[in-house]
């Protein structure tokens, strides 16, 4: 046999360099066939549960002496001879001797090894098998052979390393790389985003939800969930950089639960170079339009309900992000006619609400209250005021210029000749004080007036002055 201290060392230091991103095992299912009276184990730390992890023998390993080992010899496992073979996947990995020896691993093609071992068609069935359980931080495998191992999971992560006589119990500490996703929503007015945002029913609301894509990663699926008040614009999900149906799917019909769920596909995630950050960032980009359930008319009243668009993503078997979310919220004010010096309402004035000079359609709750409309939804075209109390206009956004043109004026009032502007705020108390002025510029009596008399009047002072000058001309003469 020949000396494999050198090798040895090499492998170990291979093992500090690819054990990362491994999750934590709960327990295990067969044992190796050639571990007769050994008991070597690998324990990874740090369990995610309910993945699935499996463990591979890629090298066989002998030694002179169990107890006092001095000469290391590897081989290829039989069960990966086709993949170490001249022409196979693995075969430009590794170096072997002319007596069948493995002697060296390149070092610059560890992780090359590592990746192409856990991709290969070819791969036999593990040694081992081990599902993560609820609660677990800690796995073992146990009941194994001295060896180079091969260790991957359901959540993309591979790892290599040996056990042997010298280190019977390795230990590997994961990291637990994991996806994440941040969500926000523009505010139109800003056309900034943010993690909420104001907005008139009916408006189109514009979402960004920025994804963390880590290296190793499998079975990658972005869940977004959308409360009732806000339609999702179905066809409107975009990735920037990539194309739709190739690098990921759509499904716009889920059984979860979720508004749409985004699918990345394996075979493009495996082509990626993550490069030395071990992630790539892509924005998802899509909207929904505000609808007319985010104000709620009920048997306790009428209510503003704030509108939330949840995410999370789900990778490996059963692993998923924290959730992250976003607000959207419409508003109100109310309008309160009134006459001079009087604080009850005013009955009988016709008003339209406007935005940017273009009328806004209304849909009638009640006699006192009124909600902006849907595009599909007819309205109206104006409200009138009760003597009962304020109007209250729903559904409007606090960033949006509006104003209330009056119409038609109560009877026996002045119309306004101006329209009157809104400003609302976001505390929802924006209250707009109406005044009209009772009566007309002609006195209430009747007839002409007191200005035809004092014109005629004048008229007559004027002529009479003009004829007592023409008549002491004409005594002159």
């Amino acid at each position: 046999m020949k000396k494999f201290g050198t090798v040895s060392a090499l492998l170990m230091t291979l093992v500090m360099i690819l054990t990362v991103g491994l999750t934590a095992f709960a327990s295990g299912t067969g044992q190796d066939p050639q571990a007769s009276s050994k008991n070597d184990s690998i324990t990874v730390n740090n369990a995610k549960p309910g993945e699935t992890y499996e463990l591979y023998k890629l090298f066989d390993l002998t030694v002179n002496d169990e107890s006092a080992p001095t000469a290391y010899s590897y081989t290829v496992n039989a069960d990966w001879a086709a993949f170490f073979a001249e022409g196979g996947d693995g075969h430009s990995y590794i170096t072997v001797n002319e007596a069948g020896y493995v002697t060296a691993i390149i070092d610059s093609d560890a992780e090359a090894l590592a990746k192409a071992a856990a991709a290969w068609s070819g791969k036999p069935a593990p040694t081992q098998t081990v599902i993560v359980g609820d609660g677990e931080t800690t796995a073992v495998f146990s009941g194994l052979a001295d060896g180079y191992w091969l260790i991957t999971s359901t959540l993309g992560t591979i790892a290599m390393t040996e056990t042997t006589p010298d280190s019977a119990a390795v230990t590997i500490n994961e990291k637990n790389p994991e996806n994440t996703i941040e969500k926000e929503v523009k505010e139109d007015s800003a056309d900034d985003y943010a993690t909420d945002n104001d907005a008139q029913i009916g408006d189109v609301v514009e979402f960004k939800s920025t994804v963390n894509i880590v290296k190793g990663t499998r079975n990658v699926v972005v869940h977004d969930k959308m409360d009732a008040g806000l339609t999702y614009t179905a066809g409107s999900v975009a990735i920037e950089g990539l194309t739709k149906g190739t690098e990921y799917t759509v499904n716009e019909e889920t059984t979860d639960g979720d508004t749409f769920d985004i699918t990345f596909t394996q075979s493009w995630i495996d082509s990626l170079d993550f490069g030395t950050d071990g992630f790539i960032k892509y924005e998802i980009t899509y909207t929904a339009t505000l609808n007319e359930t985010a104000v709620v008319s009920g048997s306790d009243g009428i209510a503003i309900e704030t509108q939330y668009n949840k995410t999370h993503i789900s990778f490996g078997d059963a692993t998923e992000s924290t959730e992250d979310s976003t607000s959207t919220t419409t508003h109100k004010f109310s309008v309160f006619k009134h006459a001079k010096n009087s604080t009850d309402n005013l009955a009988g004035a016709v008003f339209s609400l406007k935005k940017a000079g273009t009328v806004v359609p209304l849909i009638k709750i009640d006699d006192n209250n009124y909600r902006v409309a849907m595009p599909n939804e007819t309205g109206v075209d104006t409200f009138t005021t009760v003597a009962s109390g304020d109007i209250v206009i729903w559904g409007v956004d606090t960033d949006d210029d509006y104003t209330l043109a009056e119409i038609t004026p109560p009877s026996g009032y002045n119309k306004l000749t101006e329209e009157v502007d809104v400003t609302v705020d976001d505390g929802n108390g924006t209250r707009i004080p109406i005044e009209n002025n009772s009566g007309t510029e002609l006195p209430s009596t009747g007839g002409i007036g007191t200005k035809i008399f004092t014109i005629v009047g004048g008229i007559l002072i004027v002529g009479a002055g003009l004829a007592l000058v023409v008549r002491r001309r004409m005594n002159r003469g």
